[in-house]
């Protein structure tokens, strides 16, 4: 039997007694559970953003009178 590494140069040994698809079935579901989760985070900001925040320009332009004392300063 050759000995399996990691990226540190660790041996790896066999966790699961022999049946690593249930190491890695155990170990997808809380990644999948925190990409849910973020993403729902995500839409509730997003939506919280839309709903109490309007939409302003965010550029306004002054009138022709303000742009006068500006120059003489």
């Amino acid at each position: 039997m050759t000995e399996k590494f990691d990226a540190y140069g660790e041996v790896l040994t066999d966790a699961a007694g022999g049946k690593p698809e249930t190491a890695r079935a155990a170990s997808a579901m809380p990644g999948r559970v925190g990409q849910y989760l973020f993403w729902l985070l995500v839409v509730i900001i997003v939506s919280v953003r839309v709903i109490y925040y309007p939409a302003a320009p965010a550029f306004e332009v002054g009138t022709a009178t303000d742009v006068k004392p500006a120059v003489t300063r």
